[in-house]
C-alpha cells in the first residue's frame, strides 16, 4: 500500500498560503493556541444540494440518502465504543480487534434483516499485527514545554526503548535535500512539514537515511488533526503531527538563542500481536441465472472512519435493500454482497480477505458481469482558510467532492459510457476523465480480470480523528448509490461476452 494517496483536492491558494507559512522564519510565541477544526453548522444536512430525479429514473427514488447516513452513524458508534473501552489514541474499526468482530456481526445482521440469503461470517487468520499501546511526545526549550497531543505513529512504525528517547530537535522545513544542507540530523528528532498525500519531498526517508533517531512530519492540513499514515518505511520511529502542534514546535525552536537546542522526549510502546482473526461477511440475492454481480465494501477504518469506509458499507447496504425488494425473476443475475475485512493494516495480513478471494477467483468470478467497489462514495467538499485569517481551519460547503472514477478501463468502453451516463443522471460529481486503473482501494486487486466500477476521493479529513459522520453528505451517498443501481440495471441488459475480457496487465502509472 502506498504511503501517499493521490487525488485529494485542495485549492491552490490554500496550498500556497500554507507553504509560505511553513518556510518563513517565525517570531510567534511557542505557546501558539491550538485551533480545532470548526464544527459543521448544526443545520448542514438541510443545506446540502440535492439533485432532482429525472423522468425515467423514478424507481431509484427508493434509495434514500438519509437512511444510508443512518448506517454510517451506526458504524461510527462501533468505533467509538472501542475507543471508550480503553483505546483513546489508536481506535476505530481496526482489523483483529473487538470492533472488527462487532462490525462483522453488525453487517451480517443487516444482511439478514434485508432478506439476503446464505448470510455468513467467514473467519480469517491474521499474521502478526502491529498494535501501538501507548506513546507520548513533548518538546521543551527556554523553560517552555509543548506536548504533542496530535502525534500519531505511522502504521508499522518501530517503537522506542522502554525508557523512551531524549533527543535534540532539528527542523528541516519541507525536508528536501536542500533543506538538509549544512544540518547534521544523526541521532536527532527531525521535524518537517508536509501536505499529506498532495505534496511530499520524501522527508521521512531522507531523514532516516541521514541517521535521524525519530521523525515527525507536520500535516499542514488545517484542524490540528490526528492523522494515521501508511508505513513510512523508516527504521526510526515515525509520527505525523497536527498543524497547530507542529507550528508550536517550529516557533519554539525559532525562539531559542543561538547555540541552544530544543529537546524532544518520545516514547512509543508497540506490540506485534499474534493469533488475531478478521472476517469476510457474505450475503446473496439469488437471480434468474447463475451469472453474478458482486458488490464489495471494506469494513475497517481508523477513528470514526465515516467516509473511509462507513459510507461505502452504507452504499452497499442501500443497494442490497433496493434489489431485495425486486422479485427474483426480475433480477437477471445473482447478486453477491461482501463486506471485506479491509486494507488499513499494512503488514503481513493486509487485505487477507481480498487476497483469499483473488486466490479463489476461478471459483467465484468465472461468470461475473460486474464488480462494484463501494469505497468512500461521498465526501463533503471542504477548503482551508489560511492561518492569517481569524476563522482559519476547515471551511464546510453544502455539496460533495468530485470523485475519481473507473469503469472497466480502456478495453470496456461500453461500461465507461454506462457509468458516465448514470453519474450525470444523478448529479454525481466526477473528474472529466476516468482513471485507467481504479482509484487506490480494493478494486485494484480485481480489475485486471473483472469488469469493475469504483468511485472515491481523498480529502482534508481522510484518515483523521475528524472524519466524522458530518464529513459524509447524505445527498452524495444517495446520488452515488442510485447511480450504482442504474449501472447494474444497464449492465444486466448486456450479455456476459460484452463485459468479460482475458486477464489484463496493469497499466503503468
Amino acid at each position: 500500500m502506498r504511503r501517499m494517496l493521490i487525488g485529494r483536492s485542495l485549492s491552490a491558494l490554500a496550498i500556497c498560503g500554507m507553504v509560505a507559512m511553513a518556510g518563513r522564519s517565525s517570531s510567534v510565541r511557542a505557546q501558539t493556541p491550538t485551533v480545532a477544526a470548526p464544527a459543521p453548522p448544526a443545520n448542514l444536512d438541510d443545506l446540502f444540494l440535492r439533485w432532482p430525479v429525472l423522468p425515467g429514473n423514478e424507481r431509484y427514488s427508493a434509495i434514500d440518502g438519509r437512511r444510508l447516513l443512518g448506517y454510517v452513524g451506526e458504524q461510527v458508534a462501533i468505533s467509538r465504543r472501542y475507543r471508550d473501552q480503553g483505546h483513546p489514541k489508536f481506535w476505530g474499526r481496526i482489523i483483529g480487534t473487538s470492533s472488527d468482530a462487532e462490525s462483522a456481526d453488525w453487517l451480517a445482521a443487516k444482511f439478514k434483516t434485508l432478506g439476503l440469503s446464505d448470510v455468513r461470517v467467514q473467519p480469517l487468520d491474521l499474521g502478526p499485527t502491529w498494535m501501538p499501546q501507548t506513546w507520548d511526545v513533548t518538546v521543551t526549550g527556554g523553560g517552555r514545554t509543548v506536548r504533542l497531543d496530535t502525534a500519531q505513529p505511522d502504521y508499522g512504525s518501530a517503537g522506542t526503548p522502554p525508557e523512551g528517547l531524549d533527543l535534540e530537535a532539528a527542523y528541516v522545513a519541507f525536508g528536501s535535500e536542500a533543506d538538509f544542507v549544512g544540518k547534521d540530523v544523526a541521532g536527532k528528532a527531525v521535524f518537517s512539514f508536509d501536505i499529506m498525500g498532495m505534496k511530499s519531498e520524501g522527508a521521512a526517508r531522507r531523514a532516516d537515511a541521514k541517521g535521524a533517531a525519530a521523525i515527525f512530519e507536520v500535516n499542514m492540513l488545517p484542524g490540528n488533526q490526528r492523522y494515521e499514515a501508511y508505513p513510512s518505511g523508516t527504521k526510526a520511529p515515525a509520527f505525523v503531527v497536527g498543524d497547530e502542534d507542529g507550528y508550536a514546535v517550529r516557533d519554539l525552536i525559532a525562539s531559542l538563542p543561538a547555540g541552544q537546542a530544543a529537546r524532544v522526549k518520545v516514547s512509543l510502546d508497540v506490540r506485534q500481536l499474534t493469533g488475531l482473526k478478521t472476517a469476510i461477511v457474505w450475503g446473496t440475492l439469488p437471480g434468474a441465472t447463475d451469472e453474478t454481480i458482486y458488490i464489495i465494501a471494506h469494513r475497517d477504518g481508523w477513528f470514526d472512519a465515516a467516509g473511509d469506509n462507513a459510507g461505502g458499507v452504507a452504499s452497499m447496504l442501500g443497494l442490497a435493500a433496493y434489489y431485495a425488494k425486486i422479485p427474483r425473476a426480475q433480477r437477471r443475475r445473482t447478486m453477491v454482497f461482501i463486506g471485506t475485512d479491509g486494507h488499513h493494516n499494512s503488514g503481513p495480513g493486509a487485505g487477507v480477505g481480498r487476497e483469499w478471494l483473488v486466490l479463489h477467483k476461478d471459483q467465484f468470478f468465472s461468470k461475473t458481469a460486474l464488480m462494484i467497489n463501494c469505497e468512500h462514495p461521498s465526501t463533503i467538499q471542504t477548503n482551508a482558510r489560511p492561518r492569517y485569517q481569524e476563522a482559519r481551519g476547515v471551511v464546510w460547503s453544502n455539496t460533495y467532492m468530485a470523485q475519481q472514477w473507473y469503469a472497466g478501463g480502456p478495453s470496456r468502453p461500453e461500461l465507461g459510457k454506462i457509468a458516465m451516463s448514470a453519474f450525470k443522471d444523478f448529479g454525481v460529481s466526477v473528474y472529466v476523465d476516468p482513471n485507467t486503473r481504479p482509484p487506490a482501494g480494493d478494486l485494484g486487486r480485481f480489475f485486471s480480470f473483472l469488469p469493475g466500477v469504483a468511485t472515491s476521493e481523498f480529502h482534508h479529513l481522510f484518515h483523521t480523528d475528524q472524519e466524522a459522520a458530518a464529513a459524509v453528505p447524505w445527498t452524495g451517498l444517495e446520488a452515488t448509490t442510485r447511480a450504482y443501481a442504474k449501472i447494474i440495471d444497464e449492465v444486466n441488459k448486456l450479455p456476459l461476452s460484452a463485459l468479460q475480457r482475458p486477464e489484463e496487465r496493469a497499466p503503468s502509472r
